[in-house]
């Protein structure tokens, strides 16, 4: 199958790399069918893009890369909606923001993950209202200077030895 007009142009996947979300994902229920990839090389971060419509495409994490205690509990209902046998077969996403301008400010909603079954790819968002929709991913202590660190950073010039 092939999908064209994604920020990333025309991407190429099986059927088999579908991630199905029954319900779509709050505020685009068009999107029901996504494929979910690398952001980057050894990155933490992915791209879970829409098949459904291609203009739509969010980063996503996996919160546990990021914070060790959390608990997601779904419910009997979401459980048999995903037909989710055992909880190893989970695996667990969570939206990512990147605030224009100020990439120290990154939030991840972990309010409303992304719950899909391993197995069948089947997936549903739920609500977890113990967490915070806007959680920092970078620590209050670590934020001051990291745009500055990040700008100077990038706007070295590289010098190629001669």
């Amino acid at each position: 199958m092939e999908l064209h007009g994604t920020r990333f142009g025309s991407l190429t996947f099986g059927e088999e790399e579908l991630i199905s979300l029954e319900d779509g994902l709050m505020g685009f229920p068009k999107s029901r069918r996504f494929l979910l990839f690398p952001y980057a090389e050894d990155s933490a971060f992915f791209w879970l893009q829409s098949v459904d419509e291609a203009e739509v495409a969010f980063i996503v994490i996996n919160p546990f890369d990021f914070f060790a205690n959390l608990d997601f509990t779904l419910s009997d209902e979401d459980t048999l909606s995903i037909d989710l046998v055992r909880g190893e077969d989970a695996e667990v996403f969570c939206l990512v923001n990147v605030p224009d301008g100020h990439p120290e400010a990154v939030r991840t909603n972990l309010a409303a993950p992304v719950m899909v079954n391993a197995c069948n790819r089947k997936g549903k968002q739920i609500l977890a209202k113990e967490y915070s929709p806007r959680q920092p991913l970078i620590p209050v202590e670590m934020r001051h200077g990291a745009k500055e660190r990040a700008m100077r950073e990038y706007a070295q010039p590289k010098v190629a030895a001669v």
